[in-house]
């Protein structure tokens, strides 16, 4: 939660597919809201449970902070590639692992500058 001093400048959420052969798919903002509302369909996915990781990323003007909050979730498609199920990741479907994790989040950080970012 941001304090009553600190102002968000820019908040950026970027969604991602973990894929269970290691791979990461990025999709935008508008395709995670179709997808989420039913209204879109994702057909590469039908018939098909995986792990999906939201990065949110907020930059602050006063405080010259940048905050990161993830969330993962265990998402599965019906058989035309429409989002069926969304609930907390099972471990049958296996864990975000902390390289899957690192690597979205400095993908969603990679256009910040360099300097900018100071890691706790």
């Amino acid at each position: 939660m941001l304090s009553s001093r600190a102002k968000p400048v820019s908040t950026q959420t970027r969604h991602f597919i973990l894929m269970p052969d290691g791979g990461i798919r990025e999709f935008t903002a508008e395709q995670a809201a179709r997808v989420a509302a039913g209204a879109g369909k994702m057909p590469e996915f039908a018939d098909r449970s995986l792990r999906y990781l939201q990065i949110t990323v907020v930059e602050e003007e006063e405080e010259e902070d940048i905050k990161v909050a993830t969330a993962g979730a265990a998402i599965k498609f019906d058989h035309d590639g429409r989002l069926a199920e969304a609930g907390p990741i099972d471990m049958s479907d296996g864990p975000i692992n902390s390289f899957e994790h690192e690597t979205c989040v400095q993908w969603a950080l990679r256009e910040l500058p360099a300097g900018s970012i100071t890691y706790h």
